[in-house]
């Protein structure tokens, strides 16, 4: 066995754990949150109202949202909010407002 160097068998072979370790990526701060959101909404020249749960993943060191789970308390909202990009993304900037806010403590929440 030429060129080994003498290590005790028990340590095994850690000769590739440095690039191992630079593909790997280590998250913290994440955290699981849900939110139920109450939206109006109109179908055809009806007003209805209904319940949004969202069920999602926050990382602070990200700053990025990971949505998990999304029930709707009809099938007419899944209708509006889907089909709705503009409203899709205002729940978005809703709940990263409100993760901000909460993360930096601003008092006029």
């Amino acid at each position: 066995m030429a060129g080994m160097k003498n290590r005790p068998s028990y340590l095994g072979d850690y000769s590739n754990t440095n690039e191992n370790y630079k593909n790997t990526k280590v998250s913290r701060n994440v955290v699981s949150l849900s939110e139920i959101i109450l939206l109006k909404y109109c179908v055809g020249e009806k007003s209805k109202t209904g319940t949004i749960v969202v069920e999602f993943e926050y990382s602070s060191d990200e700053c990025s949202l990971n949505y998990k789970n999304i029930n709707y308390s009809d099938s007419e909202m899944v209708k509006y909010v889907e089909g709705n990009p503009k409203v899709l993304r205002n729940i978005d900037s809703y709940l990263r407002n409100k993760l901000i806010k909460y993360e930096y403590n601003f008092s006029n929440y």
